[in-house]
């Protein structure tokens, strides 16, 4: 069995998500062909409430790119969650441009969202691509935020 959110997350934008209308799918039946697929309902309920509460979140316009710079001090259950990479690779997507503050927040909330124990670089790639995919307006920065997830380029802190 699949024992996490973050994998019934994955399953679904890796199946559903991206492939279009054809495999579009009202919620009963797609819960049935997860449960199918190995993940529990509990998870798989939970992580339909994590994609409803991703989609409620406000989305500001693009222009909010322009001039904005602030230091993020994680709060303490944030630094127990989130490893040092994930934490620089959130950084990393801001200063390239591919999040604004407002994403990172939204990311942010997304990820300890999930319950994890600890959060890693895969988890923030993840959580990065489903929120910007759910934003309008930010087709070239999901685009980024895709290669990153599906490229051969790892990322490295130096």
């Amino acid at each position: 069995m699949k024992e996490t959110i973050f994998e019934v997350l994955v399953y679904l934008f890796e199946h559903y998500i991206d492939a279009g209308d054809e495999k579009a799918l009202e919620q009963g039946k797609l819960k049935t062909e997860l449960l199918e697929a190995g993940f529990t309902e509990n998870y798989v309920d939970r992580a339909f409430d994590w994609m409803g509460e991703l989609t409620t979140q406000p989305s500001q316009v693009i222009e909010n790119y322009v001039g904005q710079s602030a230091i993020r001090v994680y709060s303490a259950e944030e630094r127990l969650r989130f490893d040092v990479d994930a934490q620089g690779f959130l950084l990393f997507l801001e200063q390239t441009g591919i999040i604004d503050l407002t994403r990172r927040e939204l990311i942010i909330d997304r990820a300890m969202a999930l319950g994890d124990a600890l959060l890693s670089v895969d988890h923030v790639k993840w959580v990065a691509l489903m929120v910007l995919f759910s934003q309008s307006g930010m087709e070239g920065h999901y685009s980024q935020m895709e290669e990153l997830v599906y490229g051969d380029t790892p990322f490295e802190l130096h």
